[in-house]
């Protein structure tokens, strides 16, 4: 009987055993990954330390980025592994400042986290590095757009990515609207002369032109209003159609310079029908985001 007692209780305590083994190295395991994230590496005294092996010692920093974030940027908790992560990367960086990878997607996994501060440091540091990629240009002013509503200083860096030999075809075109979101139109439309005046490549010059024609357009309809307030005032309504309208002007109709039609928009003024389309789309989505 005594036997079978002792040979019960060692069953039992193996199976105890068995069971919180898997917990307690999952403990083990968390709390060495919190010591492991807790001291972030030093670019300047590593590049001294690592001697002539400054890029080996980048790749293995950045091997253990990329897999701390995939480990846990999903998890709750403790933030301190994201200034970790940033300051690994400016690492990174700091002892390979010719590798594009880092910046690319060190700036972006950061941004993903919701570290703007930690974003906008490895994208500046990108577009320093390496000037004639504009991407790195790009980013910082996407995210001065997005995260920081700042359109004047996303537009100053989009100029500065649209300048780069290597920069999208379209990174002129978005630098001229941020410059008119920013409350700039007239800045826009100088901007874009002088891009035009550059002998850009076609597909460029064809986004360029788009853009153009929207702004100059802005410029003219602007100048309809108060005829169009007045005609409402004097007629109690608006003008059935544009011709109508410029007949009681005593004005030519003008050339659109959007390459459509003019109508009568829904708020009774003039304007390119292009114009009306994305006025009424831009009002949709605002009452959308209301409603939420």
């Amino acid at each position: 009987m005594k036997f079978l007692v002792l040979g019960a209780s060692a069953v039992l305590g193996s199976a105890l055993v068995g069971f919180a083994q898997p917990r307690a190295d999952a403990t083990r395991r968390a709390r060495a990954e919190d010591a492991s994230l807790v001291f972030a590496p030093n670019g300047p005294m590593l590049r001294a330390a690592s001697l002539d092996q400054h890029e080996a010692t980048a790749d293995v920093l950045w091997i253990r980025s990329v897999l701390v974030f995939g480990d846990h940027w999903k998890r709750d908790g403790d933030p301190t592994w994201i200034a970790w992560l940033r300051g690994t990367i400016l690492a990174v960086v700091d002892l390979d400042p010719a590798w594009r990878s880092p910046y690319f997607y060190g700036g972006s996994l950061l941004r993903v986290l919701g570290d703007i501060d930690g974003s906008d440091a490895v994208f500046r540091r990108g577009a320093e590095a390496i000037p004639n990629d504009g991407y790195f240009a790009f980013s910082f002013a996407m995210n001065q757009y997005i995260h920081r509503d700042d359109p004047a200083l996303a537009a100053d860096w989009m100029e500065r990515a649209a300048a780069a030999p290597r920069a999208g075809t379209w990174y002129a075109a978005a630098a001229a609207a941020l410059r008119t979101r920013g409350g700039d139109r007239d800045g826009a439309i100088a901007y874009l002369e002088e891009r035009r005046s550059a002998a850009p490549s076609e597909p460029e010059l064809a986004d360029i032109d788009t853009q153009l024609g929207r702004l100059y357009h802005d410029r003219v309809a602007e100048t309809f209003l108060p005829a169009c307030s007045a005609y409402e005032e004097q007629h109690g309504g608006p003008p059935p159609d544009p011709s109508t309208f410029f007949t009681w002007t005593g004005s030519p109709i003008p050339t659109n310079p959007r390459g459509d039609a003019w109508i009568v928009g829904s708020d009774g003024c003039i304007r390119s029908a292009g114009a009306e389309v994305n006025r009424v789309r831009r009002l949709r989505r605002a009452e959308s985001l209301l409603l939420r």
